[in-house]
This record gives structure tokens, sequence and C-alpha cells, in this order.
């Protein structure tokens, strides 16, 4: 009368949900933004790293990615940080994060000394969008990633600046 009762436990083990699942990918990705928040990246990359495991096709799917290349990068991570960020490049070609994402393309293609990647990535940021500057110096692109690190892209007539929490990030010459 034991294996009745082995397989009524092993069944409840199984059919239980996981112990620390947070249930939904809005649940998950609250306590992502609250940990990142809170200047707990690390946990706050744990969160969105279990969201797009868990909801490979979640509506934060740019966002994640987005910043799964961010954490790479501060990790010095370039090769899985390039993945990442083509990832998004390729597969939300609309997302807010899209020109931020090829400054970062841009910096490890310079760190790498990769001319050719180098090349590329700054033909896509200096095209990104047409800017007129007829009654302005400037225009603005403003992003804040899901690690609430924010980010400006200021167009001028010569150059790009990129911004990252205010501090200058990457200059791109025409």
């Amino acid at each position: 009368m034991r294996a009745p009762g082995i397989i009524i436990f092993l069944s409840f083990i199984f059919l239980m949900p996981v112990a620390g699942h947070a249930g939904t990918e809005d649940q998950l990705y609250r306590k992502a933004m609250a940990a990142a928040k809170a200047g707990q990246l690390d946990f706050a990359f744990m969160y969105y790293n279990q969201l797009d495991r868990e909801y490979p096709r979640s509506r934060y799917r740019d966002q994640v990615l987005f910043v799964k290349g961010e954490y790479y990068y501060q990790m010095l991570g370039y090769a899985e940080a390039v993945r990442l960020f083509q990832t998004l490049l390729q597969d939300y070609p609309d997302s807010g994060g899209k020109l931020f994402a090829l400054v970062y393309l841009y910096k490890m293609a310079e760190a790498g000394r990769d001319q050719a990647a180098l090349e590329e990535a700054k033909k896509e940021i200096l095209t990104f969008r047409q800017v007129g500057l007829i009654f302005k110096e400037s225009k603005e692109y403003k992003y804040q990633s899901a690690f609430r690190q924010d980010y400006l892209a200021v167009f001028r007539i010569d150059k790009v600046e990129f911004y990252k929490g205010g501090e200058l990030f990457a200059t791109v010459s025409y």
C-alpha cells in the first residue's frame, strides 16, 4: 500500500507550482522594476531573465532584451550583449530603445576594433531619423531602460552625442 502513497506524493510535488515562481509576467516585471529602482541590478537581472525564459512572447520582450544587453555590456560580456541588441533590432525595429541599442553596438565594435561593425552601427545611427534642424541647434531623443537608466541622444549638425545617466557615453560624428 506504499505505492499509492508515493504516487500521490509525487503527483503533488510535480503538479505544485514552482516555489518562487512569480505567477504572471506582470508580477515578474513589477518585481524586476522594484529591484532596479532599489539599485539591486543583479536581482533585477534575474527577474528579467526569468521573465524572458518563462514568457518568451511577453509584451515586455523588447525592454527585457535591452536590459539584458545593458547588463552583459556592464559585465563585459560583449558577445552576449551584441547578440541581445541585434535580436532587439531585428525583432523590434520600432522599439524605443533602438537608437541606444545601436550606440551600444557602436561602442562594442569600437572596443573590439571591428571596423565593419563600427561603420554599420555608425550608418544606422546617423540615418536613424530624418532630423531637421532648421530652427533648432539640436534634436533630442530620450529613453529610460528597464534598469531605470536614463538615456539621451542629442543630434547636432555635425555629430550625435549620447548620454547615459547624465554622463557623456559616446559621440558619433557625421
